[in-house]
């Protein structure tokens, strides 16, 4: 191989490596309309969650869901847990982010690198101790009616996590960056090639 043309394989595979490194949209119900009945309750005690299949390795980076009635500044907290034979968030979250209310609307958390395999977890949106979202007088809901709502939703009040019945309709988006593809094996693989007709040549 020519030093020019290492040098062109070289800088196509390190931009397809770049390009596979973006975040992905893995969820996004769409915004909520506001259907009655209001919304679903978000505090102390009251949890939500979504499942969400992941069809390869990838690492979660950031979540974000539809909140209305707190004030700005206020905290709360995304978690992931992992899929249960019962369908439902199951033991000890796998990862948790303090996440930040700005205005009605969309509020999450970026910068996360949570990974995970390929499979299903559930994504949940919950008050810790130390949160301050829905504290005083404040009426904290999840708006309804996101036009493509999750297939599977979970819901806690003061305990463990069950399956509802039907599935709320709750905003949640949620991206991914892929795992590294091939492209960095191909240029350390080129970069071996190079190395070796250099050293033939020599």
């Amino acid at each position: 191989m020519t030093t020019t043309n290492l040098r062109l394989a070289l800088a196509t595979a390190a931009l397809l490596s770049t390009a596979a490194a973006q975040a992905v949209t893995v969820v996004d119900t769409g915004t909520p309309s506001n259907q009655p009945p209001f919304g679903y309750a978000l505090d102390a005690v009251d949890y939500v969650a979504g499942e969400v299949d992941f069809a390869n390795a990838t690492q979660v980076a950031s979540v974000a869901a539809h909140i209305l009635g707190g004030t700005a500044g206020d905290s709360f907290t995304v978690a992931l847990y992992a899929d249960s034979g019962a369908h439902a968030p199951t033991g000890s979250a796998l990862y948790t982010a303090t996440a930040s209310y700005t205005a009605d609307g969309w509020n999450g958390v970026s910068g996360l690198n949570w990974a995970v395999s390929t499979g299903a977890y559930w994504v949940a949106l919950e008050i810790g101790a130390n949160d301050t979202l829905s504290s005083g007088f404040e009426n904290v809901v999840l708006d309804h009616g996101a036009p493509k709502p999750l297939a599977f939703t979970a819901a806690a009040s003061g305990s463990g996590y069950s399956t509802t019945a039907s599935p709320m309709s709750f905003g949640l988006q949620v991206t991914a960056v892929p795992e590294p593809s091939s492209c960095l094996l191909m240029l350390a693989g080129l970069a071996g090639v190079g190395g070796l007709s250099r050293r033939q040549r020599a």
